[in-house]
């Protein structure tokens, strides 16, 4: 055997923790140190797969467990004598709890706030009126800006699971997250980095939620898609007792097909002209798009 014997050195070794991250973790660089003897024809690779000689990958300790063997240097002193430098690197959580020492799980998440802007086209303006000429014609093309609160939440966790990222992509919250009430919270982005391996290691995790103010709508329907109660076809009432209703093209004076859109009431009937002076209200039609299902437990906070 070309390794005869391994001997950790205790002078040798460097130690550095920095506190990193807005005060958030502590990334810790430690080093192990040994002295190995070894025939003469011993080379590199004798010594690197030497007994004793910690694996690559391997933890510091059980007081560090998260804080990996990532890298090595050798000396050779003599052609029977050689030094040996492992370096380890990792997080952990300051202050943890005493019976998780040093698990980067505890570490909080870091959350920073931002917003963001989209010119999305509109119909009525800020008050609800309908945007339109005054002979009460639709003008298309008018377009405000829209502003969403987003957070991006980055924490570490033990694990992580694509399917429940699949559902909760599709979803908005159903309970209060950060103050914002259900329905509000869109999850925009939800990515994972696995540190080290999937037994042992933890994950990285960054999530991107979007919030909406439930403008001219309720808190819960802040995502549903809300449009002007309009179309080609009404509702109308056949003469004759007990003859009942009919969905017919919508036509003008002329009895000619209206080539615009005619508002409608919420039951299907076209809602009348109002008279001079008086405003036009129209109805909306809102559409559920998302699930909704607890931010809560995606253990972000």
């Amino acid at each position: 055997m070309p390794a005869l014997e391994v001997t950790e050195m205790w002078s040798k070794p460097a130690h550095d923790v920095r506190l990193e991250d807005n005060f958030r973790k502590l990334t810790v660089k430690l080093q192990r140190a040994y002295q190995i003897t070894s025939t003469p024809n011993a080379v590199e690779w004798d010594i690197y797969q030497a007994t004793g000689i910690p694996a690559a990958g391997s933890s510091f300790s059980e007081d560090f467990p998260f804080v990996y063997a990532d890298g090595a240097s050798l000396e050779r002193v003599s052609p029977v004598l050689w030094m040996m430098t492992i370096d380890y690197n990792g997080e952990i959580a300051p202050g943890t709890d005493p019976e998780e020492p040093n698990n980067p799980i505890m570490a909080p998440p870091r959350i920073d706030w931002d917003d963001i802007e989209s010119e999305e086209e509109i119909d009525e303006d800020f008050d609800g009126k309908p945007i339109q000429t005054v002979n009460r014609e639709p003008i298309e093309g008018v377009k405000a800006l829209i502003p969403d609160q987003t957070v991006s939440i980055k924490r570490n966790m033990i694990s992580f699971s694509p399917y429940v990222q699949a559902r909760y992509r599709r979803a908005v919250n159903s309970d209060t997250f950060l103050g914002w009430p259900p329905g509000t919270a869109k999850l925009m982005k939800f990515s994972a980095s696995n540190v080290f391996g999937e037994i042992g290691g933890y994950w990285e995790i960054t999530a991107q939620i979007r919030f909406r103010y439930p403008y001219r709508t309720t808190a819960e329907k802040a995502w549903y898609a809300r449009v002007r109660h309009e179309g080609f076809y009404e509702k109308i009432d056949l003469s004759g007792p007990g003859a009942g209703t009919r969905i017919v093209r919508a036509v003008d004076g002329n009895k000619e097909p209206m080539t615009r859109k005619v508002l409608l009431a919420a039951d299907g009937y076209r809602l009348p002209v109002p008279a001079e002076g008086e405003e036009q209200i129209a109805n909306w039609l809102e559409f559920k798009l998302y699930d909704s299902l607890p931010f809560n437990a995606l253990g972000l906070l």
